[in-house]
């Protein structure tokens, strides 16, 4: 008898376990595929191209559905490092500097990135995470986390809204609270025909308009405005 017991109690250790085991492993094989993807995001939209910048509307969806704090960092610092990939070699054209100190100075200015979109990462779901993705938005355009913190999704207005002014900002705004949510397919669905019929209206031999503010990062302060190929 006390062998049968000894026996189940085992079995049953075993099996919680082998529970905890399979729980934490597919956590990491998630978490491990939304860093891949932010990488992707992070690539793709700050490739150069005005019209690819509205990919980057899909890290607010890797960051918010991160198993763990701490793989929500490993999304943030993915993405942020992918579309900042251009700083270590400006940072030694221009600044004159090693490589070494150039590689700091990459990592230093995601800094303010990954630190505030880590704090405010939430495992609750619904308009908690939307609430605290808009609160580390707005952090990212104030001093003095706005001051080297770029790459942010917001910055695709110019190309998903062209010439709608506030009315535009407020609607990317919108969709990007929406895309931390469960609802973000709606959302993505949304920004990309907003994408799609801007991508159309797009006329690459029309003359950009002067830009007056650069970022931090050497980068104009804001995307070059979409022109239309109705303009005059």
């Amino acid at each position: 008898m006390t062998r049968a017991i000894s026996g189940q109690f085992r079995q049953a250790a075993f099996s919680v376990l082998r529970n905890r085991f399979s729980t934490l492993s597919r956590s990491w094989f998630i978490g491990l595929g939304l860093v891949g993807a932010a990488i992707a995001v992070g690539v793709i939209a700050w490739s150069g191209q005005v019209m690819t910048l509205p990919i980057a509307c899909v890290f607010p969806t890797l960051w918010a559905f991160a198993p763990k704090r701490l793989m929500a960092a490993m999304v943030s610092v993915a993405y942020f490092l992918a579309a900042s990939r251009d700083l270590p070699q400006g940072a030694s054209t221009y600044l004159e500097i090693g490589l070494i100190e150039s590689a700091g100075l990459w990592f230093a200015a995601s800094g303010s990135f990954v630190f505030v979109h880590t704090l405010l990462w939430t495992s609750k779901p619904g308009w908690q995470r939307a609430a605290r993705y808009g609160i580390a938005t707005i952090l990212m355009g104030l001093p003095p986390f706005g001051i080297i913190g770029w790459a942010g999704p917001i910055t695709a207005v110019g190309v998903l809204f062209p010439g709608w002014g506030w009315a535009g900002l407020a609607a990317t705004a919108t969709g990007l609270l929406v895309m931390t949510t469960r609802a973000w397919p709606l959302a993505a669905l949304a920004l990309g025909s907003a994408w799609a019929w801007s991508a159309a209206a797009w006329d690459p031999t029309a003359p950009a308009a002067p830009q007056t503010r650069r970022g931090s990062s050497g980068h104009r302060g804001s995307p070059p405005p979409c022109h239309r190929k109705d303009a005059g």
